[in-house]
Order: C-alpha cells, then sequence, then structure tokens
C-alpha cells in the first residue's frame, strides 16, 4: 500500500507550449490523453513529470493534472465521456479527473487556480481549495507552492505553503501566514542522453527567459546588448505591453521623484558638470531643497551601476519604441521551452540570471537549478541567502552592478579553465543538493507529518 495518494495540479502556462508540442509531434492534436502526457512530459516543460516521479520513488502513488493545456484535458473528457460546456471546461474536467483519483493530498503548483472568484459558478470569491474540500471527501489536506508574493485570499482553504525563497516567507509571515521554505529545484532526467555544456558550447554569452520591461533586467539586457557578444531568447511581451511607458532605470533609486516641479530641477541640475553641482551642493546661500537636489545627483553619479552615464538614476526613463528583438534582430531569438530551452543552456559557457526587482535581496530562483544542473556557467546576481545555495566565484559566479556583471564575463570568456571548473562545480553542487527529488523528500517529510 502506497503511503498516501496525491494529485500535483500545475500548468504549462505559456501558449508557445502548445505550438512547441505540435512543432515536435505533428499528431499530438489528434493522439490519445496517454499519449499526449507521454510526449509532454518527454519534453522536459518546466517541472515535467519529475515531482510525481520523485514521490513515487518515495513509496506513495503520484498523479500528474496539467489544467490549462486544453487539448490534452479534453481528450481526456472524451475518453472517459465527460461533457464538455465552453465556459466552464477547466474547472469540470478537473473535478471530474480528481474523482476519478480519489486523492489524499491535493498539491498547487502556484497559485494561479485558487484566485477567489476563478470559478464563478462556485461563487464571486470562492476559491478553488474550497471547491475541492466541498466537492471531494478522499482529500485530507491541500498544500501549494508559491513562486510569487501572492494575496493572502489565494490562500483560503489552503492547509500547507511552501514558498520557494526567503523574500516569499517573508512575505506571507509579516500577513500572519506560516510557510515551508521550499527552493525550486532541477529536474535531472534532463541531463539523461544530453551532452554537457563544455561538450558542445558553442554560444559564448546567453540569456533565455522574459525582458521585465520596464524593471531593472531590461535595462541590464539593453545594456549587455551594446557591450558584450550576449544572445537573447526572450519573451518580449512585456516590452509590448509596456508600450513605451515610463520605467526608474535602476532599482536602487534612494530617492522617489514626486513632483514635476522636482523632477524639472533634476533634469536641469543632471546637465551640470560634477565640481559645479558640489558647488551647490555645499552652498551657504543656496536654497535647501536645491543643495539636497544637487547632492543627491553627485551621490547617484559615484554609483557603479550608472558609472559615465549621461544621466542620473533619479530621472526616469522611457523604454524604446522598438523592442529588444526588432533592435537587434539577429542576436535576440523567439522565446525556447522544454527540452529546446535546456539545450541552449547546454551549449552556453556563461549564462546570464537577473532575479525580479521584488526579490527583496534573496535569490532562488528556477534559472539557477536549471542552468547549473545542465553544467552551463552561471553569472547571477547575489543575496544574502547565497551561501546557503551555491558557494560565490567557485560554483556559480556572482555580481551587484551591471558593469560588475559585464567585466566577469568578459573574464570568464577569456579564461576557458577557470569558467569549465566553475561551470563543472556548480553542476556538482545541484545535483547533490538542489534537484526536484531533494525537494520531494522535504515535501514528503512534511506530508507523512500532517497525516
Amino acid at each position: 500500500m502506497p503511503n498516501y495518494k496525491i494529485a500535483r495540479l500545475s500548468g504549462v502556462h505559456y501558449p508557445t507550449v502548445l505550438a512547441s508540442l505540435v512543432d515536435t509531434y505533428p499528431e499530438f492534436l489528434t493522439a490519445s490523453y496517454a499519449q499526449q502526457q507521454e510526449w509532454l512530459f518527454n519534453s522536459r516543460i518546466l517541472y515535467s513529470n519529475s515531482f510525481s516521479n520523485s514521490l513515487q520513488k518515495l513509496g506513495n502513488e503520484a498523479h500528474e493534472l496539467i489544467w490549462d493545456l486544453k487539448p490534452m484535458q479534453t481528450r481526456w473528457a472524451d475518453e472517459n465521456g465527460i461533457a464538455i460546456d465552453h465556459d466552464t471546461w477547466m474547472i469540470d474536467i478537473l473535478l471530474a479527473q480528481l474523482q476519478e483519483i480519489q486523492p489524499d493530498i491535493i498539491y498547487l503548483q502556484g497559485t494561479e487556480l485558487c484566485i477567489p472568484g476563478r470559478f464563478p459558478s462556485f461563487g464571486s470569491n470562492t476559491s478553488l481549495a474550497t471547491i475541492i474540500k466541498d466537492t471531494l471527501d478522499s482529500v485530507r489536506f491541500i498544500a501549494m507552492f508559491s513562486g510569487y508574493p501572492s494575496d493572502i485570499s489565494r490562500l483560503q482553504d489552503v492547509d500547507i505553503v511552501f514558498s520557494c525563497t526567503p523574500a516569499i516567507v517573508g512575505h506571507y509571515k509579516q500577513l500572519g501566514i506560516s510557510t515551508i521554505l521550499c527552493y525550486h529545484g532541477f529536474d535531472e532526467s534532463v541531463i539523461n542522453s544530453r551532452p554537457t555544456a563544455d561538450a558542445a558550447a558553442d554560444y559564448d554569452f546567453t540569456f533565455l527567459g522574459s525582458t521585465q520591461a520596464p524593471s531593472a533586467r531590461y535595462w541590464m539586457l539593453s545594456e549587455f546588448l551594446m557591450r558584450t557578444p550576449i544572445r537573447l531568447w526572450v519573451d518580449d511581451s512585456d516590452e509590448l505591453n509596456a508600450d513605451g511607458g515610463f520605467s526608474l532605470q535602476w532599482k536602487n533609486i534612494k530617492v522617489v521623484v514626486r513632483s514635476s516641479v522636482r523632477r524639472g530641477l533634476i533634469s536641469l541640475f543632471s546637465k551640470l558638470d560634477v565640481s559645479t553641482l558640489q558647488m551647490m551642493s555645499n552652498g551657504t546661500h543656496m536654497p535647501n531643497s536645491f543643495k539636497n537636489i544637487a547632492n543627491e545627483i553627485v551621490r547617484s553619479l559615484d554609483d557603479p551601476m550608472i558609472k559615465n552615464r549621461e544621466t542620473s538614476n533619479l530621472i526616469r526613463k522611457r523604454l524604446p519604441r522598438k523592442t529588444l528583438r526588432q533592435i537587434y534582430p539577429d542576436r535576440c531569438e523567439s522565446p525556447v521551452v522544454g527540452n529546446k530551452y535546456f539545450d541552449v543552456l547546454a551549449r552556453s559557457r556563461v549564462t546570464f540570471n537577473k532575479h525580479t526587482d521584488k526579490n527583496r535581496a534573496v535569490v532562488g530562483n528556477l534559472r539557477m537549478f536549471e542552468a547549473t544542473g545542465v553544467g552551463t556557467c552561471l553569472l547571477t546576481d547575489t543575496g544574502w541567502n547565497m551561501k546557503d545555495l551555491y558557494e560565490p566565484d567557485t560554483e556559480v559566479v556572482t555580481y551587484t552592478s551591471a558593469e560588475e556583471a559585464i567585466e566577469k564575463a568578459s573574464y570568464l570568456l577569456a579564461n576557458e579553465s577557470e569558467r569549465a571548473s566553475i561551470a563543472s562545480a556548480g553542476q556538482k553542487k545541484t545535483l547533490s543538493s538542489h534537484t526536484i527529488f531533494h525537494r520531494c523528500q522535504l515535501i514528503d517529510e512534511v506530508f507523512q507529518s500532517k497525516l
């Protein structure tokens, strides 16, 4: 008998996933549900089925349900005689699948499904967790993995919450919710039958992901395109959605410009040379507001993140009308997922990582474990918890500014043996400490204590 029966509810989230599946498997849309599921898992999309495989190794019965891949879900419904309603297909099929499985535990991979009112036929403020508990007698408790600091309303009727970074643990703690730290992990089956990064490293410097315009990551990528040989595989929907909007160029801004008068003074003063600004900031007959602005600009010009720039980090900068892919068509490509994503990573000598602006000085995004897992040398921003995960500049290479990142990328590309040594050490650490199986051991311990 298994220890328990669990169903993980996860999504692929991106429309490009289906297109990639059909491109790789032309018969995907007409195949059986079992065949579609096998092809999906073989494509290594997100966690694939590494979660269920790991929990099965630990003596449990585990199931994977992909709630937002409509062709696959509706194929299951057709094969099981479930009537499909155009407006409610997602929840109808999901509940029917859970009724068939009769799980002891529901594991939600993310908070998206639990937005109150997402399924209005059950009530305008009802959460999926509540729906499941009201519908399935077999469910003993519901767990959730939060990869982003979400609104507390999404945790309604959820019994256990795993947070993927200390920052998210802190976010929920401030809201009065206790969560368990459980970092992302690497699916080590990805490297089976795949050459190591050094065996086919034909990309010098890469980045794969979203540009996150207008946040700091976008501006760093823009800088790198001007000053390094970086190649991007990017989702530029953030740039298109920003529609040329304004952004604060650097995240370490200490002063928020609140009035148009103040913005005008900053713009005017930024055109002055440093010696004049210093004289103004020390002037005995100068208005305090003028002295303060002059002093702020002088201090901002000392920041290594904006050294030698024409404007200070106090001035808002507008996004270009064109996306990075439009400006650099020869060096920016469409995003890739699954095996294609890992192939690019594995063929990269150095790959770049930058956490979101809301990460609160901690690290732990999925890209860290994926890049090191396939044996690529990772150049990443750092945080106070880095040493809990990797040894800086031994297993990964860290930076604290754009200028430092550029210098270290150049150094790594010019010093192959050191780059390869760091890449090998990073992969060794990931495979020994940061796989999905390692995370599932923690998760299983928590579940066993709850049962």
